[in-house]
């Protein structure tokens, strides 16, 4: 089991001063742009060390990692500019929370087993100290997905997750959301499939702590608390497979070890459901820590498809193409 070591006592961004910033080589951007670069970027600071001191405590546990804030702070004084996080974060206060009501994390979590988290998965995700091992990455997940989506879909987040589940065959009986995060799209699957038993599958025991309050009266609906890639299910076991939003957050061998899971799992001819954000998707999202960034760039996921053994890959064009990509194909 990882044993964290304690944080700094003092978990806070220095506000990037921007004297500093202008002092850097402009390289190609334009003096007027890097000067906003600049501003941009004492905002940025300014957002994230106040919502350091605002986020609930994170149990002894789960301590995240020495180190975090620097890497933190690190992209938030990069010399990208920052104008679609700062998009998303004045979206976050008008969009709708759901009421979950007191929550005890130290005594929630007392009822997950430990498991061991891999050096990748322990990273600062999202700029969230401890990356989703921590309370405000949960609570914080369904209010980041409707300001992020709110231009995509009417019903942003949640209508896509909905177009998403109608992707699952109607026959299925056994469907497995790979990375589920708080069940937004294992929900909207039960709910369209309510024959059919929904697994939802996550690593973080915060996730799962809100999804199973989220969605408490979805009786369709289970929770599984592990990694997607470690499942000991038997093979050709279940009808379809989600993985919506996963593989940009993974490093390349564990999207290969997702994908391989996923072929294993499957009944022949069942099907997988993909989808995740454009290659250039996080470098437009410059302010939030993405670990992987530069592996995304390049991953191509026809090919990832074909490699892992699927066939009849099918391009499906739920939304426009700035905001999500989605792939069924069958194993």
């Amino acid at each position: 089991m990882f044993k964290p070591r304690r944080p700094s006592s003092e978990p806070l961004i220095r506000t990037f001063p921007l004297l500093a910033h202008l002092r850097e080589t402009p390289r190609a951007a334009s003096k007027r742009e890097h000067i906003k670069i600049g501003f941009q970027n004492w905002i940025v600071s300014y957002l994230l060390a106040n919502a350091g001191r605002v986020r609930p405590a994170t149990p002894a546990r789960f301590a995240p990692r020495v180190g975090h804030w620097s890497m933190i702070e690190k992209e938030a004084h990069s010399l990208a500019p920052k104008d679609e996080m700062l998009r998303l974060v004045t979206r976050l206060p008008f969009q709708a929370r759901p009421l979950l009501g007191r929550i005890d994390w130290e005594t929630a979590i007392a009822d997950y087993a430990e498991i061991d988290y891999p050096a990748w998965y322990l990273q600062p995700q999202h700029s969230f100290p401890g990356g989703y091992l921590c309370p405000g990455a949960a609570l914080d997940d369904r209010a980041a997905m409707e300001a992020r989506y709110q231009d995509a879909h009417p019903r942003r987040s949640l209508g896509v997750r909905a177009s998403m589940a109608q992707l699952v065959p109607d026959g299925a009986r056994r469907v497995i959301d790979f990375g589920a995060g708080v069940g937004d799209l294992s929900s909207a699957i039960a709910q369209a499939r309510p024959e059919a038993q929904v697994l939802a599958v996550d690593a973080s025991p915060f996730m799962q702590i809100v999804g199973k309050r989220m969605h408490a009266k979805i009786k369709n609906l289970r929770w599984i608390h592990a990694f997607a890639e470690g499942l000991k299910e038997p093979a050709a076991s279940v009808d379809a497979v989600t993985i919506s939003l996963v593989l940009h957050e993974v490093p390349d061998g564990i999207k290969h070890a997702l994908l391989a899971q996923a072929r294993r799992l499957l009944k022949p001819g069942g099907t997988l459901v993909l989808c995740d954000v454009p290659s250039d998707d996080l470098e437009r999202h410059r302010g939030a820590f993405e670990p992987y960034r530069q592996e995304w760039r390049s991953f191509d996921p026809d090919a990832a498809l074909k490699e892992a053994g699927f066939a009849d890959i099918v391009r499906h064009e739920l939304v426009a193409p700035q905001h999500q990509w989605h792939r069924t194909a069958h194993a």
